[in-house]
C-alpha cells in the first residue's frame, strides 16, 4: 500500500504519516504537486487533514475510493520501528486487513509480536515492544460503493 497526504501537509500529519507507515510497513511518498492520477494503478491511502491535524484516511483500489476513514491521533512518538508482522487484536476496525477473521481466532495463543494494534471501542493503540506509539480514536468508517 502506498500511502501520501494532501497538498502541503502540517508538520503533525507528516510524522504521523512517517509513523503509521513505519509501523505497518506501507511506502510514503511526498506527494507534492503529484496528481491522484499518477497513483492510478496503485493501491492507495491519502491522508488529509482539518486544522493542521491529520483527521482523514481514504483508500483508493484501482483508483477508485473504496473507503473512506474519520479519526484524531494522539501521542504520536518518534521510534525506531524494526521490520515485522502485525498483530491485529480486535475484530471491529480490522479495515486495515492486518489479520483474517478465522486467523484471530488462532491468535488466542498470541505468540510474541513486537507490534501490536489493539482495539479498544473506538480507539486503536498502536504498541511496539509494549509501548504506546500513537493512538487513533475512529470517529466514522464509510465505505463507498462504485456503480457500474
Amino acid at each position: 500500500m502506498i500511502v501520501t497526504t494532501s497538498r502541503k501537509p502540517s508538520r503533525r500529519t507528516r510524522s504521523f504519516v512517517k509513523a503509521f507507515c513505519r509501523f505497518l510497513g506501507w511506502k510514503y511518498i511526498q506527494r507534492g504537486k503529484m496528481s491522484l492520477k499518477e497513483f492510478e494503478l496503485d493501491n492507495l491511502c491519502i491522508i488529509s487533514e482539518i486544522k493542521g491535524n491529520p483527521a482523514l484516511m481514504g483508500f483508493y483500489f484501482e483508483g477508485k475510493k473504496t473507503l473512506e476513514v474519520s479519526f484524531s491521533v494522539s501521542n504520536v512518538k518518534k521510534i525506531e520501528l524494526d521490520q515485522g508482522e502485525v498483530l491485529f487484536i480486535g475484530e471491529k476496525f480490522n479495515f486495515f486487513g492486518a489479520i483474517d477473521k478465522e486467523m484471530l481466532e488462532k491468535f488466542d495463543k498470541r505468540p510474541y509480536f513486537e507490534k501490536k494494534i489493539v482495539e479498544r471501542g473506538n480507539e486503536l493503540f498502536f504498541y511496539f515492544k509494549r509501548e504506546l506509539v500513537f493512538k487513533m480514536r475512529i470517529f466514522a468508517v464509510k465505505r463507498i460503493r462504485q456503480s457500474p
